[in-house]
């Protein structure tokens, strides 16, 4: 990354405000269809453009200017801020953008915390690395911390939210859910395997595609922007990427890779699910599978190829299927067994 300068401070308020402005998911796919762009020109231009996507990747996907860090972050604690002065139904809506609000003092509030969370990021850049490896994603571990901050400034509900009564924490509802449509342990399990497996197989084959299944992973959700039930699978797609550009064959990519929709979906239910603003749950999951990999690297379990990898990747997808059935079948059974609340007679002439 680049030497650490002022300027770059003014540059991520500048994205926070432009985050608040288009809604903190229009500027993440904008995000998404850069990481395309530098990653095509990598992949096709070979070493000539290696120095120039990377400084291009640096300073616009991952850095100051476009980096989730700065715009993303900003955006969603711009709508935390709206949430909670009531200007939108939910401080959780992170597709609509803020401009159509006509406030000036929205867009600060992006500016103010884009550049906290890029001020987050240095900081955490700082902390030692485990072995060669930086101890975990920072961009994404600054994006949570800056999230839970809006949360604890502009939420009503806690940092964990508040679970409705009569729902479950684990399992979605008509007002509580992320992904309802990707939260059941087989669709979890499917989708993980449907993009793990193929990102992770080709980065064994190419990996100077690294980044371009990110993109097109972010760059999809314009789907989901417009209202189809689309997966979210730019987490899986990183997860993987990360796992076989660390020395692990197709299976430990596949691995993490499911792992990450798991993780996603824990986090979803702990952190988003039930509360007022938004805390990312892929974002999250990218801050343990960033500090897994490089744990897995150092003690050498990343050289363990076949037989070993695919019994691991293996393990992973049944375990978290068989926890995810329990945890909502538990919660299914204490919705079920909750007491309803009694409705008041009327009377009729």
């Amino acid at each position: 990354m680049f030497e650490f300068q002022w300027i770059y401070v003014l540059v991520a308020f500048a994205a926070g405000v432009a985050g608040a402005a288009f809604g903190a998911l229009p500027i993440f796919i904008l995000c998404g269809l850069v990481a395309i762009t530098a990653a095509t020109v990598s992949m096709i231009m070979g070493h000539p453009a290696e120095a120039g996507t990377k400084v291009f990747m640096q300073w616009v996907v991952w850095g100051p200017l476009l980096g989730p860090q700065t715009s993303f972050a900003g955006g969603i604690a711009a709508a935390a801020y709206a949430g909670k002065l009531g200007l939108l139904k939910s401080g959780r809506d992170i597709l609509s953008g803020l401009m159509g609000l006509n406030r000036s003092d929205v867009l600060v509030v992006g500016g103010l915390f884009g550049a906290l969370c890029y001020l987050m990021q240095v900081a955490l850049q700082r902390l030692p690395n485990i072995g060669e490896l930086p101890w975990t994603n920072t961009i994404a571990m600054a994006i949570v911390l800056n999230g839970m901050l809006a949360r604890l400034v502009f939420g009503k509900k806690g940092l964990l939210g508040k679970v409705r009564p009569g729902d479950s924490r684990w399992v979605p509802s008509d007002v509580a859910g992320w992904l309802p449509w990707q939260s059941r342990p087989g669709q979890l399990l499917l989708i993980g395997l449907g993009i793990g497996l193929p990102v992770a197989y080709v980065m064994t084959l190419y990996p100077s595609s690294a980044f371009l299944w990110f993109g097109l992973g972010v760059f999809s959700l314009i789907y989901l922007q417009y209202g189809t039930k689309i997966p979210v699978t730019h987490h899986i797609a990183l997860s993987a990427e990360f796992a076989v550009l660390q020395g692990g064959d197709v299976w430990w990519g596949l691995a993490f890779g499911v792992l990450a929709v798991y993780l996603s979906e824990f986090f979803a239910c702990l952190f988003t699910a039930h509360a007022d603003s938004h805390i990312d749950p892929p974002t999250c999951a990218l801050v343990a599978v960033y500090t897994l990999v490089p744990v897995a690297k150092l003690m050498g379990w990343l050289h363990w190829a076949t037989p070993v990898s695919p019994v691991v990747a293996t393990g992973v997808a049944v375990v978290g299927f068989l926890f995810f059935t329990q945890i909502q079948r538990a919660g299914l059974v204490a919705m079920k067994s909750a007491p309803q609340p009694k409705l008041e007679a009327v009377e009729v002439e």
